[in-house]
């Protein structure tokens, strides 16, 4: 039996993709830092599908935390980098140690779990991974904050890797699987207002189509999981920027009020921030009407 590991795992998008691995009968190392909400998690999953899963209590943050999760997943057949954290807050009002911990876990973590897997995985001649990103990757939706360019970095890597000689001479296979706004429990709690429904996916239906994909013969080096969402990053990668940046096509965390001119607003965290793919809260007064 082939075994995966999921990070951020808790909530969401990563518990949604656990259960959808599991019904395929997986074995499954569940990393997150909620510790209570990821061990009911486990002990749910196994007793429904009859599959071993393992709860890893760790903080992607943390770097004696970051190489235990290495250590673990180094003998897996399938890895999820989903753990992802933002902040609703421009970059230039941000405290430099939330801006720090959102690239730890969007750009650091994910790079050094691919790092520790790829050579196992290339030398057994078998292995999947999926990589989370966002259509925020693909433009400068979330203007003025560093969301976008930390999503960019998973996405530019994934494909970076993937179109490689070594990669696509070997059964190995890696996707990225672009977001849009995607329904789930942090969106309560990060306050943010629920996007018009043309615009929401369902996060079990995400992580269905996510973990189809990577089962195929041949995955696809990027999934979007829906027609609308695809329309949309075509729109985005190939329409002039003047046009996709205009306002309410865009949002501009710049225009929130800070709270005191010159000082740094650090924001509420969320407890779905590393649990979840999706964003911090934003700073009292801000009101973001989309996650991308």
């Amino acid at each position: 039996m082939s075994k995966a590991l999921v990070t951020g795992a808790s909530y969401g998008i990563g518990a949604d993709i656990a259960r959808a691995l599991a019904a395929r009968g997986h074995d499954l190392v569940l990393a997150a830092r909620s510790g209570e909400a990821l061990d009911r998690l486990a002990a749910g999953i196994g007793a429904e599908h009859g599959i071993t899963a393992r709860a890893l209590h760790a903080d992607l943050t943390v770097e004696a935390d970051l190489e235990r999760v290495a250590e673990a997943a180094c003998d897996v057949d399938i890895l999820v980098n989903n753990a992802g954290a933002g902040l609703g807050i421009s970059f230039e009002r941000t405290a430099w140690a939330e801006e720090r911990r959102m690239l730890q876990l969007n750009v650091v973590a994910p790079a050094r779990l691919l790092h520790a897997v790829l050579p196992p995985m290339l030398e057994r001649g078998s292995g999947r991974i999926l990589n989370i990103s966002s259509v925020a990757a693909t433009a400068p939706v979330w203007q003025g904050t560093t969301y976008g360019a930390s999503k960019a970095f998973g996405l530019a890597l994934t494909e970076s890797l993937a179109y490689s000689h070594r990669l696509r001479a070997s059964p190995v296979a890696m996707t990225a699987l672009v977001l849009g706004h995607t329904a789930s429990r942090f969106h309560e709690l990060a306050g943010i207002a629920p996007s018009p429904p043309l615009l929401t996916l369902p996060s079990p239906y995400v992580a269905e189509r996510a973990v189809r994909a990577i089962h195929r013969r041949r995955p696809p080096v990027v999934c979007v999981p829906s027609v609308r969402y695809k329309l949309l990053t075509g729109l985005l990668q190939h329409l002039p920027r003047r046009l996709v940046t205009l306002p309410g096509l865009a949002d501009d965390f710049t225009t929130i009020a800070s709270h005191a001119p010159g000082t740094a607003a650090r924001p509420p965290e969320s407890g779905g921030a590393d649990g979840e793919h999706g964003v911090l809260a934003a700073e009292a007064g801000g009101h973001r009407e989309r996650q991308l």
